[in-house]
């Protein structure tokens, strides 16, 4: 099955090409295999997610509890700006992260009057 050409304006569909590539070649399939494989996998995402825009988070979900529980630890009461400076956030993201933590531990804590 011939691969039709990924046109150098498609910034994204070449690097997802390389990292498919450079992945199935780790498996111990060979290179020239690995780029038809990775050729065939970028195309199938033109043409599934072609035209729209795609955002793609840099954090999964456990990411983000573990280090929103870190924030919620190392929170002192008065540290809001050192918090935000170290873990590259705004202030005001600091303070949901910890009311939505706190909310999360008080919830595990006590049991519900009603259930919903």
């Amino acid at each position: 099955m011939s691969v039709p050409e990924i046109q150098q304006d498609d910034d994204i569909l070449i690097d997802l090409h390389q990292i498919a590539a450079r992945l199935i070649c780790s498996d111990g399939v060979p290179a020239e295999r690995a780029d038809e494989l990775a050729g065939r996998i970028a195309q199938e995402i033109r043409s599934a997610w072609g035209g729209q825009q795609i955002y793609i988070k840099k954090t999964d979900l456990v990411e983000l509890s573990a280090r929103n529980l870190d924030i919620y630890n190392e929170f002192n009461g008065t540290n809001h700006h050192q918090l935000a400076k170290k873990h590259g956030l705004a202030v005001p993201v600091i303070y949901r992260i910890i009311k939505s933590v706190k909310q999360q531990e008080r919830d595990k804590r006590q049991h519900k009057l009603f259930q919903e």
